[in-house]
């Protein structure tokens, strides 16, 4: 099953906080992501949880009284068409982000399975073997062999990218690298 909901939220803080919410009753595994929504007035971002028991996550969002203020799209295993709701300019950013949950092309990945194994001072073939990591990509085109060595700062947030799960990381000081999205954003021009 898949849940997608659009609250249009303006920045990763406010969709991660929409994610932690909804992800408040759910115990297993799943993927949650935040995915952009393009055009309008300006881009937002909308969320996508997938899993196989969301449990009253799935069988409550069509019934909440928020449903009026949020798109949502929800795509039940084996059926043909999602079923939506909400504002129909909401509508269409819960969609885009259930197809590319649904398709794993594009998403930035908020829990994952392996995420909690992805800890620490690590290889790139330790990423990738207990991870959940398909891909490590250095920015700047750097190569990332096996064994370069990758200081997670204990957080990851990787991205979905053609069906892969990829970590950008970037060069730090030692010689290591570390992820290029770090645990606690400052927004842009904050500090005036």
């Amino acid at each position: 099953m898949i849940i997608a909901v659009d609250a249009d939220s303006r920045d990763t803080l406010e969709a991660e906080h929409l994610l932690h919410q909804l992800l408040a009753t759910v115990s297993g595994p799943v993927v949650a992501c935040t995915h952009v929504v393009p055009g309008g007035d300006r881009p937002h971002l909308a969320v996508s949880i997938s899993g196989s028991d969301l449990g009253p996550l799935g069988g409550g969002l069509g019934s909440d009284p928020v449903v009026g203020k949020v798109g949502s799209a929800i795509i039940q295993a084996g059926a043909a068409e999602p079923v939506v709701a909400g504002p129909s300019q909401l509508v269409r950013g819960a969609y885009v982000a259930a197809v590319e949950s649904a398709l794993g092309t594009a998403g930035r990945l908020v829990r994952f399975p392996g995420q909690e194994q992805a800890r620490g001072i690590l290889t790139a073939a330790e990423l990738r073997e207990r991870g959940g990591i398909d891909e490590v990509e250095a920015l700047g085109g750097l190569p990332v062999e096996d064994g370069t060595v990758i200081d997670t700062l204990d957080f990851v947030r990787p991205i979905r990218r053609n069906g892969r799960v990829v970590l950008l990381v970037q060069p730090a000081a030692g010689g290591v690298l570390i992820p290029f999205e770090v645990e606690h954003q400052q927004k842009c021009c904050a500090d005036h």
